[in-house]
């Protein structure tokens, strides 16, 4: 009988702890499920759509993985402001939760007016994000043209890619972090840290671009309105040449004569959007003692790295060029 007693104990705390082991073994696996059950979730259910590059790394530096933050440009498109969205991308942008443009004030996706969204979906962060001190207006000369009895002119426009100064994008950045906090109140701390370390970051980069090492010898001319944002931020006058639509050699050398003399300089760094122009151009820039740089705008995902390192590789570039004029 005792040995039976000690037989059928046996059994029991077998059983009980194969029981327990599956009762153990079932929490565990519902529980790793559930870990991960919210994280799908999120990125499945919450959708925002950026109009540049530039507003979609900013967005999604602050959204963290939260929230996913889609740029619909093809990155076969080399300027996505003159994109012309499918029927497709702009279905996806209105069942989207929210849109994040410049806005207004400094516009750069010229198709985005002809898409139908909801104003409510529009985060509008040069209109709602920055103050009339941080615009740049130019006259822009390539939209030359003639009514009325004033003949031929121009208006002036303003200039949209506000990102190329770091401290710009900072403030984008802080308004577009309030925002998504209104649209996903759930993940306000997270929102909140993730504005702190990009903030750091694009500090780094203001602190690199106006740092100065000696005297700055010449001035910063763009061939383009488009860089006005890095080369104020940098320190320079607005001066920017106006033969850029249709380079001419006579036109180049009388214009940076005269920008040459106003700045009462020999020489300068003059920039060019994406590439260097023809050698004949390169030419009359040697001519007057400038060292031409092409600068990436960013307008589309570099090949390696990402927004941040491109601008701070913009910066550098940059300070480089300004060293080797003060060389001379």
């Amino acid at each position: 009988n005792k040995n039976k007693s000690c037989t059928r104990l046996g059994l029991f705390v077998l059983l009980g702890l194969m029981l327990g082991s599956l009762v153990f073994t079932g929490c565990f696996y519902s529980n790793e499920e559930n870990a991960k059950e919210p994280k799908e979730n999120v990125e499945s259910n919450f959708r925002v759509v950026a109009v540049s590059y530039p507003l979609q790394y900013l967005t999604h530096r602050l959204a963290g993985g939260l929230v996913a933050v889609d740029f619909p440009v093809p990155q076969d498109v080399e300027d996505p402001s003159q994109w012309k969205p499918s029927r497709e991308a702009v279905l996806a942008m209105q069942s989207a939760d929210w849109v994040v443009a410049n806005g207004v004030g400094a516009s750069y996706a010229k198709w985005l007016p002809k898409v139908s969204l909801p104003e409510s979906k529009l985060c509008r962060v040069a209109t709602k994000g920055l103050s009339i001190s941080d615009y740049i207006a130019v006259e822009d000369v390539s939209l030359v043209h003639s009514h009325g009895p004033e003949g031929e002119h121009s208006h002036p426009t303003m200039v949209s890619r506000t990102w190329l100064d770091p401290a710009i994008a900072k403030k984008q950045a802080v308004y577009i972090s309030g925002q998504l906090t209104k649209i996903y109140p759930q993940f306000a701390v997270q929102f909140s840290a993730n504005l702190a370390a990009l903030t750091k970051d694009l500090d780094r980069l203001t602190a690199l671009l106006q740092s100065t090492d000696g005297e700055q010898v010449g001035p910063l001319v763009t061939a383009t309105p488009l860089q006005k944002f890095l080369t104020r931020a940098a320190g320079s006058g607005d001066l920017h040449l106006t033969w850029f639509a249709i380079p001419n050699v006579e036109q180049a050398d009388l214009e940076l004569k005269a920008i040459l003399e106003d700045a009462d300089a020999t020489g300068g760094v003059v920039l060019f959007d994406r590439e260097l122009p023809a050698d004949d151009i390169l030419g009359v820039l040697e001519s007057h003692g400038c060292y031409p740089l092409s600068l990436d705008l960013i307008d589309q995902p570099p090949k390696e790295g990402d927004f941040l390192s491109s601008l701070e590789a913009n910066i550098i570039a940059l300070r480089k060029a300004l060293a080797r004029i003060s060389e001379r």
